[in-house]
């Protein structure tokens, strides 16, 4: 009986799964977040968090801030680590631009100056899609109406709960795979891969400011843990990140809907 009755559930899963569509699953998706006209009402949006990583060998503990508004503003706000300053993601509806602060020498090494780097315009139109405030999941929030593409792939387990696995294609052609809770309808897992896979822990801008290569088959997984509500909107507070064999753990300290932004957050050092 053991044995069957997970052999069963599988069943009843998949069976539920082909009976449902991409369409409908997100759609339950929105209603659970906190509703489509609720998410979409979303102008600005900025996170706090605290990020725990293990650096070379040392723990670290990186505030990061980012802050949105629709359509126009995504920065992303790194607190220094080794002796460096805080570096910097800006996209904007017309530029986009990665900070280095300077870095100094260890031993023989020589120090760095500090380098402000603007996007060219193909590496913008690839991370654009960051200026979406609708959730922390906006990609799935009216998919189709702008111009994204979500497939059923089929279901899996994440941390032991059944999942809808469904595959989401940026109108840009970027792909990132979300995995549905399937009795909640909320998100427990994202995975991407290559360059979207930097891009969904936040480090794939300050890695190509390194010169670093990022391979087509680099993984990235970011698993949702908890959740808490602001108001009837569901946004994640603590979340497991990994990026190849680099692990760290993120725990949103505080979210603001609809406050402004300041305008500092558009300004290029």
């Amino acid at each position: 009986m053991k044995r069957i009755l997970p052999l069963l559930l599988g069943t009843f899963l998949l069976v539920t799964a082909h009976a449902q569509t991409a369409e409908e699953i997100l759609a339950k998706y929105e209603t659970a977040a906190g509703g489509r006209d609720k998410l979409q009402a979303i102008k600005t949006l900025e996170t706090f968090s605290n990020v725990k990583i293990s650096v070379m060998g040392q723990n670290m503990e990186l505030p990061v801030t980012s802050v949105k508004e629709k359509g126009k503003l995504y920065r992303r706000q790194v607190g220094g680590i080794m002796g460096m300053g805080e570096s910097f993601t800006l996209i904007t509806d017309t530029a986009g631009y990665i900070y280095v602060p300077p870095m100094r020498g260890f031993g023989p090494m020589e120090g760095t100056p500090a380098v402000i780097t603007q996007l060219k315009p193909e590496e913008l139109s690839t991370q654009q899609y960051e200026l979406d405030c609708a959730g922390a999941f906006p990609e799935l929030v009216g998919t189709a109406a702008k111009g994204h593409t979500a497939e059923l792939v089929g279901t899996e387990k994440v941390n032991k709960v059944p999942s809808f696995k469904i595959r989401l294609t940026l109108k840009t052609g970027q792909q990132l795979f979300y995995f549905i809770n399937s009795e909640t309808f909320l998100v427990n897992r994202i995975e991407a891969f290559g360059d979207m896979a930097a891009n969904l822990t936040g480090f794939g801008s300050m890695m190509k400011a390194f010169g670093r290569n990022i391979r087509k088959d680099m993984k990235a997984t970011l698993d949702v843990k908890e959740y808490q509500d602001y108001g009837g909107i569901k946004y994640p507070s603590k979340l497991k990140m990994s990026l190849a064999s680099l692990d760290s753990e993120v725990e949103n300290t505080t979210v603001k809907f609809n406050e402004g932004v300041e305008e500092k957050w558009y300004k290029v050092k």
